[in-house]
């Protein structure tokens, strides 16, 4: 996904009260990212504090388990990478009142955007509601599943692997 503009929206917080929050938005789809502290600091790690200097730059993200609790879907969206790291970054991050966690952020694979600007749904059944269907890759080591875009070559799916280190290979 490319960068087009990152901005400040008061969101609703659960507790009712209104926070400042940074926005994303994407080239390839009209839907818009609101970010969280972890993948802030993920950006900032890859392209600096500077919101603007994010402008342009491709990121690569992917669904895994919410361990707060917090979504319905039982997922959240983290940043895995992007295809313009020369090599990988390891970085901590640092929440109040918690243990840092060190994530490593990878050189994806460099493919096509998606023909059209909006992505495909999932329904609950995780079953594509439009063609063409997603590509369905397991991590060799850890078992994690992914669901790729449907134009990603084998080539790319060797050469991106998994957060653990892992092989991804398709189900």
């Amino acid at each position: 996904m490319t960068i087009t503009n990152v901005y400040l929206e008061d969101m609703e917080q659960d507790d009712g009260t209104e926070k400042h929050q940074a926005v994303v938005a994407f080239k390839e789809t009209k839907r818009e990212w609101a970010l969280n502290k972890t993948n802030a600091q993920m950006l900032v790690a890859m392209w600096g504090g500077e919101t603007d200097g994010w402008l342009g730059h491709r990121v690569t993200l992917h669904a895994e388990p919410d361990k707060s609790g917090k979504s319905d879907s039982g997922l959240c969206i983290r940043v895995v990478g992007s295809p313009e790291l020369a090599s990988a970054i390891t970085m901590q991050v640092k929440l109040p009142r918690r243990k840092p966690i060190t994530r490593k952020l990878e050189p994806t694979a460099k493919t096509k955007a998606p023909a059209s600007d909006e992505f495909a749904e999932i329904d609950a059944a995780g079953s594509p509601t439009s063609d063409p269907a997603p590509i369905a890759v397991v991590c060799q080591s850890c078992g994690e599943a992914l669901m790729l875009a449907p134009d990603v070559t084998n080539d790319d799916i060797a050469a991106m692997g998994c957060l653990c280190g892992g092989a991804l290979v398709r189900k």
